[in-house]
C-alpha cells in the first residue's frame, strides 16, 4: 500500500510511535511518513520489526533513515530508557542520533482478557484462549507502557512537542466483558490530563484520541464474541453502538448510512495533533466516533446534607475494605454502626489492622456517639485482614464473614494507600511508585470487585441490589493527580460492573438457577476536591445514606462540594435522626429559665434546632455566652437563616428575684416580640436538710425560686399567650415531686420535693383555666446523669452531697436520741451540755457524770468509726453541733441562754473521703436499683423527650416522666378512711394536751375542741390563732372550759413557733397537734374574663397563698416534730358544692403540694427521735361532683373530718414497736 505524500506538515519532526504495526498504528505510521516525519517504530520481536520497516520503506518510497526500528518492551522501564537513549544519542539500532523526540504516540496496548468481571484471570493459570494475558499484564500494557514511555521521553522533548495518547471511547461507555481493557484505558484518560498539566509548563502538549468502533475485521470479531458472551443475537452489540452515533456517512457507492469510522480517520486526527496546527491544544479529548454520545464523565456534586432520619441499616452486614486509612475506616464504621449496621472492616495492611484493633477499644468507638455526644446503641465491628491480590485468601475471608454473620449486603472500598506518591509529579517519580500504584490501586480494585462479584453471584443477599461505594482519599495537597487516575479507572469499573451485573441478574443463563438475581449498584464518592474539616463527616453521612436507604444515584461519581459550608449552608455534614426535629417548632419563641446548663440548656439547643427562637436566662453570664455560641453554631449548621438572631440570652437572672423576672419578660418581648413557650426550668437544690433542721428562710427561698417564680412568669405572660393562642407552659418538675394522687417522700429534701410537687399541682389545677389557648404540662425526670449530678468546679455532685449529709445526720440523730434517752432517765439536757461540748469521745465515755446512754454512744462511735477522720475522736463538728442546739431549743429542751460553742473543734476531715464515697455509692446504687432501665437518663435524653412532648397539641394538665422507669420504694397515695379509732387508742389520749392551730376553719376547730374535751377527756386544749379578734370570738364558745383552765387561746400574731413555745412553757407539752390554716383561700379568678386580667390572682397573692397554706404547716411540723409525744395532723382547706371552680382548683393545688411535705416528714420521723408521726387530712375531693351539697351532707363531712383527725391523732406505733405499722401510719393523706 502506498500513501502519496501530499503535504509536509510534519517535515523534520521525529515521531516515536508505539504499536505502529497494529490496525490503527500502521495507518498512523504511514500518514506520519507521508507528512514528512522521521518515525521510530518499536516492538518486542526484532525479525518482525525489521520486515515491517523494509515494507514501509518500499511501499512509501522513502529514505531508509526516515524509519527506525527499535526493539523495546514498553513494560520494562530499563528497556524503555535504553531505547530512548539510542534515539537521542545513537546506538546499535540507531546509527545516527536523532537528538530529540518531537512526537510521542502512545498507541501500543492489548485487547486484555475478554471476560466478565467474575472470570477475569488474576493468575497465569486462570488464562484460557483466546486470552493471552492476566489482569496485571493488561493494566501494564494498556496504561503502564504509555506512562513509562512518557516519563522516559519527556526530558528529550523540546517545547512545541506533542504527546498523543490513543485511548478508546469504550473507556466511557458500557462494554460487557471488557473490564480488563476499558478500566486501564480510563486510567490512561486521566493520566493524559495529569500529564497535560505537568508538561504544559515545559511547552509539551498532551492530548487524547478516543477512537470509537473502527471499521475492521477485528472489531466485528470482538463484537461477535461479546454477543456470544452475553447470549444475545449476533450483531446486537454492533447495532447498539451504531445507534449511539449521530453522524451518517456516504459509503463507496455514495449511500449515506450509519457505519463505523475508518482507521485513517484516527490517523488524520493524530497528524493534526502532531502538527503545528494543534499548537493551542493540550489536555483535550478528540473523539473519532461519528459523534457517539458518551459523556466525558458520569458525575454529580452533592448540594445538600444527607438526611439520615430515615436511614435504617438494621440487619445489614457491610464490608469496609481499606488499605492503611485507619481513622477513615473506623469513622465510616462508627457512622454505619450508629445506623444499626453490622460492620466488617478489612485492611490490606497488617499494621493498620493492629492499629484499628487498638482504636476500637477506646470508649468513643466502643459506643460511638451521635452529634450531641450521646452514646448510641450500635451493632458490632469486626476486623479482618483482606488482601484482594491474594484471591484465595480474600475468597476465604468473604466466606468466613458469611459463616459468622449470615451474609454480606454491601461494601465500601477505599484505596490501597492513603498517599499514592511522595510527590505530585507523574514524570519525576521512582519506578516503584508507579508499579505499586498500578498493582495495588488499579489491579487491586478490579481484583476486589471480582471477589465480591463472585461471592454475590453465588450468595446473593436477597433480590435487592448490593451496593458498592468506592470512596477516594481526601485531598493530598499535591494536586491529587494519582487520585484522579484512580478515580477515572474506578468510574469505568463501576460503570461496566453495573452493566454486567444488571444484565446477568436479568438473564437466567448467567446466574445460579436456585438463586434470585441480585444486581450490583456501584458509585464512587470523590473526596479530594474538598479540604475542609467537615470532609470526613460529610462522606461518612452520605455513605450511610446511600447504603442504608433505597436511594440510587444514576451518576457514578459523586463529588463532595469544593466548599461544603457554602454549598449546603451548614457546618455539620449530617445530623442523623436529629433531623426529625427540624421545623417541629418553627416560628415559636421559647423563654427558658435555667438555660445555661443542664436540662434547660439542652431544651434550648433542641428547640432552636426545631426552628424556635430561644431566650436563655440564667445567672452565669459566661456559661450563657458559651451555650449561646454553641447553639448558634448548630442552628447555622442546620441551615436556619440568620442564626445569630435566633438565640438570645439574659444573664444575671435569679428566679428568686420576682422583680428580675419582670425584667426578663420585658427583655424577651423587646427582642422577639412574643413568647409562645414558657419553660420554667430554673431552680435550686434547696437547703438539703431534714424538716426539723431546715431554716424557715431557706424553705421560703426554695419555694420562691422553684415555685413562686413559675407562677410569676406565667401570670406575667398569660395575657399575651392567651390572646395569641397556640402557647405552651412547661414546668420542669421532678419525679420526687410525686405522681398524680401519689406523694413520694424525699428525706432531707422536703423544700425541694414540695416545690416540685407544687409545680406539678399547678399544672393540674390551672389547665382548665388557661385552655384552650395555653397548654400547661410538666415533666418530672428523676436523677439525671449530667454536670449537676456529678458536680462541677468546687461543688460536689448530688450523691456526694447526700452522702455527707447522711453521715452528718446519722451522727446528729444518734447524739439527739442519746440526749432524749438521758432525759427519760431524769437528766436535764441543759446541764449536760458543758461536758458534752468538750467534744472528746474518750472523755465523754469515761465521764461517770454522763448518763449511760451518752457514754454508750461515745464508746460505740470510737469503736466503729473509720480511722483517719476526726469523727473517731470527736463527737461533733461545728455543723452537727449547731443543728443539735437548734433541735434542742426548737423542741423546748433548752433555752437560748443554754447555747454554747464547742470546746474542741475537730480538724478536717471529720468523715473520711472513703466513708463519704461508700455512702455515695449506696445512694447511687439505690437509685439505679429503682430504675427499670438500669441507667439514669442524661440531660440530653430528658430534653429530647421534652421537645417531642412539646409538639403534642392534645395534652394539657398532665405530667410526663422521662425518669428511666424510676419507681420509688415507698409512695403514699391519697386515701379515704372511714370510722374512728378504737376505744383503747382514744383512751390513751385522755389527760393529754391538744394543740389546735388556726382560726379560719372555726366550725371545724370548735367541733374538734368539743370532741377532745367532752369525748376524749383530754386535760387541755390550747388553740393558737393568728389574730386577737379571732381569739376573742372563739373564747366565748368555751367560756366555762376556759375558766376551768381546760381551754386556752393564744393569739400568735403569726409567730407560730413563739406561740408553741409559750404553750409548752405555760400549759404543757402537746400530744396531738392539729394544724389548720389561719386564712381562707383567696377569692380570685385564675384566668381573664373577657380579656380582663384585673381580678386574676396576682403573684404576691399566690406567694401569700403558699405562705398561709404550705409554709404555715411546714413551720408547725418543723417545731412539733421535735417534741416527744407529739402527733401532727395537717389540714387542708375545705370546699363544697358552693365553692367556685377557682377555689376548688386552689384547694387541690394545696392538698397535692402539701402531701409532699407530709410524706417526707413522715418518712423522716421514722428514723429520727422522737419519732413524731405526721399525717394529713384533706377537706377537698378530686371531683367537684362529690362535694357536699346540703346542710346534712356538710354535717356528715364535718363528722368524718373529726373522725379522720382522731385517726391521725391517737397514739400510733413507733418504729421501735412496729416498723411496719409505723411506716404505713405516717405520711398519709386522708380525704373526707
Amino acid at each position: 500500500m502506498s500513501t502519496t505524500r501530499r503535504h509536509d506538515r510534519l517535515e523534520g519532526k521525529v515521531a516515536l510511535i508505539t504499536g505502529g504495526a497494529g490496525n490503527i498504528g500502521e495507518v498512523i505510521t504511514r500518514r506520519f511518513l507521508a507528512e514528512g516525519a522521521t518515525v521510530v517504530i518499536t516492538g518486542r520481536n526484532v525479525e518482525k520489526l525489521a520486515a515491517y520497516r523494509r515494507r514501509l520503506i518500499d511501499e512509501e518510497r522513502i529514505a531508509p533513515d526516515r524509519v527506525v526500528a527499535l526493539r523495546m518492551d514498553g513494560s520494562d522501564m530499563a528497556q524503555v530508557r535504553a531505547a530512548i537513549a539510542q534515539i537521542v544519542h545513537g546506538g546499535a539500532d540507531v546509527p545516527t542520533p536523532l537528538k530529540r523526540i518531537d512526537i510521542l504516540v502512545n498507541n501500543a496496548g492489548s485487547a486484555g482478557p475478554r471476560r466478565r468481571l467474575v472470570d477475569i484471570p488474576l493468575e497465569p493459570s486462570e488464562v484460557h484462549p483466546p486470552d493471552t494475558e492476566t489482569l496485571a499484564q493488561a493494566v501494564g500494557n494498556l496504561v503502564g507502557v504509555a506512562w513509562n514511555l512518557t516519563r522516559a521521553a519527556a526530558p528529550y522533548m523540546p517545547p512545541g512537542s506533542s504527546i498523543i495518547n490513543v485511548s478508546t471511547i469504550f473507556s466511557r461507555t458500557d462494554y460487557y466483558g471488557r473490564i480488563a481493557y476499558v478500566v486501564p484505558k480510563a486510567a490512561l484518560n486521566a493520566l493524559s490530563q495529569g500529564l497535560a498539566r505537568e508538561l504544559g509548563v515545559r511547552g509539551i502538549r498532551v492530548n487524547t484520541i478516543y477512537p470509537g468502533p473502527i471499521e475492521s475485521e477485528r472489531i466485528h470479531t470482538v463484537f461477535q464474541a461479546m454477543d456470544a458472551l452475553k447470549g444475545q443475537p449476533e450483531g446486537e452489540t454492533a447495532r447498539s453502538f451504531l445507534r449511539l452515533m449521530r453522524l451518517s456517512r456516504a459509503d463507496t457507492q455514495g449511500e449515506v448510512t450509519k457505519r463505523f469510522p475508518l482507521p485513517v480517520d484516527v490517523a488524520n486526527t493524530a497528524v493534526f495533533l502532531a502538527s503545528e496546527e494543534s499548537a493551542a491544544f493540550t489536555g483535550h479529548a478528540f473523539e473519532v466516533t461519528h459523534g457517539m454520545e458518551a459523556p466525558v464523565e458520569s458525575r454529580t456534586t452533592f448540594v445538600s446534607r444527607p438526611g439520615l432520619r430515615s436511614v435504617d441499616a438494621t440487619g445489614n452486614v457491610i464490608l469496609i475494605c481499606a488499605g492503611d486509612q485507619v481513622d477513615d475506616a473506623i469513622a465510616l464504621s462508627d457512622t454505619l454502626r450508629s445506623c444499626r449496621a453490622t460492620v466488617v472492616v478489612g485492611f490490606r495492611d497488617v499494621q493498620a489492622l493492629e492499629k484499628a484493633s487498638a482504636l476500637l477499644r477506646e470508649p468513643r468507638h466502643v459506643a460511638p456517639a451521635d452529634m450531641y455526644g450521646r452514646p448510641t446503641m450500635v451493632a458490632e465491628t469486626r476486623l479482618v485482614h483482606l488482601d484482594p491480590l491474594d484471591s484465595r485468601a480474600a475468597a476465604q475471608t468473604l466466606e468466613r464473614i458469611r459463616a459468622e454473620l449470615g451474609t454480606l449486603h454491601h461494601a465500601v472500598i477505599l484505596p490501597a494507600s492513603l498517599r499514592h506518591a511522595p510527590t505530585e509529579s507523574l514524570i519525576d517519580v521512582d519506578d516503584r511508585i508507579i508499579d505499586r500504584f498500578l498493582e495495588q490501586e488499579l489491579v487491586g480494585a478490579i481484583a476486589l470487585a471480582r471477589e465480591l462479584a463472585r461471592f454475590w453471584e453465588e450468595h446473593p443477599a436477597g433480590s435487592r441490589a448490593h451496593r458498592v461505594l468506592f470512596v477516594s482519599n481526601p485531598d493530598d495537597q499535591q494536586g491529587n493527580r494519582y487520585a484522579d487516575i484512580l478515580r477515572a479507572a474506578v468510574e469505568q469499573l463501576a460503570r461496566v460492573w453495573r452493566h454486567e451485573s444488571e444484565y446477568d441478574a436479568a438473564n437466567p443463563a448467567h446466574r445460579h438457577e436456585d438463586q434470585p438475581g441480585a444486581a450490583v449498584w456501584a458509585n464512587q464518592l470523590i473526596r479530594y476536591v474538598n479540604s475542609e474539616s467537615a470532609n470526613l463527616d460529610f462522606t461518612c453521612a452520605w455513605v450511610a445514606k446511600l447504603l442504608g436507604s433505597d436511594r440510587r444515584i444514576a451518576e457514578i461519581n459523586l463529588y463532595l462540594p469544593e466548599q461544603i459550608v457554602s454549598t449546603i449552608g451548614v457546618h455539620n455534614p449530617g445530623f442523623g435522626w436529629a433531623e426529625s426535629l427540624f421545623g417541629l417548632h418553627m416560628g415559636k419563641v421559647a423563654l427558658i429559665t435555667g438555660g445555661s446548663a443542664g436540662i434547660g440548656a439542652q431544651i434550648g439547643r433542641l428547640l432552636a434546632l426545631s426552628g424556635a427562637h430561644v431566650m436563655l436566662a440564667a445567672r452565669n453570664a459566661e456559661q450563657l455566652e458559651q451555650m449561646r455560641a454553641l447553639i448558634v453554631r448548630e442552628v447555622r449548621d442546620a441551615s436556619y437563616p440568620d442564626a445569630e438572631s435566633r438565640v438570645a440570652i439574659f444573664p444575671n437572672s435569679d428566679v428568686s428575684d420576682i422583680d428580675g423576672l419582670e425584667r426578663l419578660v420585658n427583655h424577651t418581648l423587646r427582642v422577639f416580640g412574643k413568647v409562645d413557650y414558657l419553660i420554667n426550668n430554673a431552680g435550686i437544690a434547696g437547703a438539703e436538710e431534714m424538716v426539723i433542721d431546715m431554716p424557715v428562710d431557706a424553705w421560703r427561698h426554695t419555694l420562691r425560686a422553684n415555685l413562686i417564680s413559675n407562677y410569676a412568669l406565667l401570670r406575667r405572660l398569660a395575657p399575651q399567650m392567651k390572646a395569641a393562642g397556640g402557647a405552651y407552659v412547661l414546668n420542669v418538675s421532678s419525679y420526687f415531686g410525686g405522681e398524680k394522687y401519689v406523694a413520694i417522700p424525699y428525706p432531707n429534701r422536703a423544700d425541694y420535693a414540695v416545690s416540685k410537687a407544687g409545680q406539678r399541682a399547678m399544672v393540674e389545677s390551672l389547665a382548665r383555666f388557661l385552655g384552650p389557648e395555653i397548654q400547661i404540662n410538666a415533666i418530672a425526670p428523676g436523677p439525671v446523669e449530667g454536670e449537676r449530678l456529678k458536680g462541677a468546679a468546687n461543688r460536689p455532685g448530688l450523691f456526694m452531697r447526700r452522702a455527707r449529709l447522711i453521715l452528718e445526720n446519722k451522727r446528729l440523730n444518734e447524739v439527739f436520741a442519746a440526749l432524749l434517752a438521758a432525759r427519760h432517765e431524769g437528766a436535764v439536757i441543759a446541764a449536760l451540755l458543758p461536758d458534752l461540748f468538750v467534744n472528746d469521745l474518750q472523755t465523754i465515755a469515761d465521764n461517770p457524770a454522763m448518763p449511760a446512754p451518752v457514754r454508750r454512744l461515745a464508746t460505740m462511735l470510737r469503736e466503729t468509726t473509720d480511722a483517719g477522720g476526726s469523727a473517731q475522736s470527736y463527737l461533733m463538728n461545728a455543723t452537727i453541733a449547731r443543728k443539735l442546739l437548734n433541735r434542742l431549743e426548737n423542741g423546748g429542751y433548752i433555752t437560748a441562754g443554754d447555747r454554747r460553742a464547742l470546746t474542741n473543734e475537730p480538724p478536717d476531715p471529720f468523715f473520711t473521703e472513703a466513708q463519704i464515697e461508700r455512702e455515695a455509692i449506696k445512694v447511687r446504687d439505690g437509685i439505679l436499683g429503682m430504675l427499670h432501665l438500669q441507667r439514669m437518663p442524661t440531660e440530653f435524653d430528658v430534653a429530647l423527650a421534652t421537645v417531642f412532648y412539646l409538639a403534642d397539641r392534645n395534652v394539657t394538665g398532665e405530667t410526663f416522666h422521662p425518669s428511666g422507669g424510676l419507681r420509688f420504694e415507698r409512695t403514699v397515695t391519697e386515701g379515704e378512711l372511714f370510722g374512728k379509732p378504737g376505744r383503747q387508742r382514744l383512751e390513751r389520749m385522755a389527760g393529754s394536751v391538744v394543740y389546735l392551730i388556726g382560726e379560719h376553719l372555726r366550725q371545724h376547730l370548735l367541733l374538734l375542741a368539743r370532741t377532745f374535751l367532752d369525748e376524749i377527756h383530754v386535760a387541755r386544749v390550747v388553740l393558737l390563732t393568728e389574730t386577737e379578734q379571732a381569739a376573742a370570738e372563739l373564747a366565748t364558745v368555751f367560756a366555762d372550759e376556759e375558766a376551768a383552765g381546760r381551754f386556752v387561746i393564744i393569739p400568735t400574731g403569726g409567730d407560730i413557733e413563739g406561740g408553741i413555745d409559750r404553750a409548752m412553757a405555760e400549759y404543757g407539752r402537746p400530744g396531738p397537734v392539729i394544724s389548720t390554716p389561719f386564712r381562707p383561700l383567696p377569692s380570685r379568678a385564675l384566668s381573664a374574663q373577657n380579656g380582663d386580667w384585673s381580678n386574676v390572682l396576682t403573684t404576691p397573692e399566690f406567694e401569700e397563698l403558699v405562705e398561709q397554706h404550705i409554709t404555715h404547716h411546714f413551720r408547725v411540723v418543723r417545731k412539733a416534730g421535735l417534741i416527744e409525744g407529739a402527733n401532727v395532723t395537717l389540714v387542708t382547706p375545705p370546699t363544697s358544692a358552693r365553692s367556685t371552680a377557682e377555689e376548688f382548683a386552689l384547694a387541690n393545688f394545696i392538698k397535692t403540694t402539701l402531701h409532699a411535705l407530709t410524706a417526707t416528714a413522715g418518712a423522716e420521723s421514722e428514723r429520727t427521735m422522737p419519732h413524731v408521726p405526721v399525717n394529713q387530712v384533706d377537706l377537698t375531693r378530686r371531683a367537684r361532683s362529690e362535694e357536699p351539697r346540703t346542710p346534712a351532707e356538710e354535717e356528715e363531712e364535718l363528722q368524718r373530718f373529726v373522725n379522720a383527725v382522731l385517726l391521725t391523732s391517737a397514739p400510733l406505733p413507733t418504729p421501735l414497736e412496729s416498723r411496719y405499722r409505723a411506716r404505713i401510719y405516717r405520711g398519709n393523706a386522708i380525704t373526707v
